[in-house]
């Protein structure tokens, strides 16, 4: 029986996102309650069994960082569509003490968008993860890899190289009004929305 906290949980796919978030609870005391979690293996099954602890530990919230650039073949497709309608809504049972909002936070093709975000907007077409990367490194270096991720903290090598927090989630903001607009099922990503629950809106730049 889970004992209700105001405790939010972070689970991403893969170090990216654990490194990431452990990055920002450095700068803002808003999200010192706020605990990266790392699945043993990068699966929607094991996302799966996190997400059900978190719910059952009296978490408040979760959030779950989804790279849709894995999602597009029938299978996958199918599977996060069933994984998505389980878990991206309030979870509520007071006798077992249980009442934790879950959310699906997805980009595409990967979370790197979001840090590309963090110097231009962009809405072009990338064919994998790499080519994102690729762009990105014209503003910084960023290597995909735990040693990168342990000697530069993400948020402050990016801020240190020019870039803004405030734009990444303006430019995420507009990308996902954008997708509205036009239909689009490319280059978006909700991990503005997200943080903008979770440290507030920050100065316009």
């Amino acid at each position: 029986m889970g004992t209700q906290r105001e405790a939010i949980m972070v689970i991403g796919e893969g170090e990216t996102e654990y490194y990431y978030m452990a990055s920002l609870k450095n700068h803002f005391p808003q999200i010192l309650n706020m605990q990266p979690r790392l699945p043993k293996h990068s699966s929607l099954d094991e996302m799966a069994k996190m997400i059900d602890r978190a719910i059952d530990g009296g978490y408040s919230q979760v959030y779950c960082l989804i790279d849709m650039d894995n999602k597009n073949n029938k299978t996958e497709a199918k599977k996060y569509s069933l994984f998505k309608t389980k878990y991206n809504r309030h979870h509520k049972n007071p006798k077992k003490g249980i009442d934790c909002r879950v959310y699906i936070i997805e980009t595409e093709r990967c979370t790197e968008l979001f840090f590309l975000y963090y110097f231009q907007y962009t809405t072009a077409v990338f064919d994998s993860c790499e080519k994102i990367v690729e762009v990105l490194r014209h503003y910084c270096s960023y290597e995909k890899t735990q040693d990168f991720f342990k000697k530069n903290p993400l948020h402050s090598h990016f801020i240190k190289n020019g870039g803004d927090l405030s734009k990444a989630i303006k430019n995420a903001h507009k990308s996902l009004i954008s997708k509205s607009k036009e239909g689009r099922m490319h280059t978006y990503s909700e991990i503005g929305s997200m943080l903008s629950q979770l440290i507030g809106e920050l100065p316009e730049i």
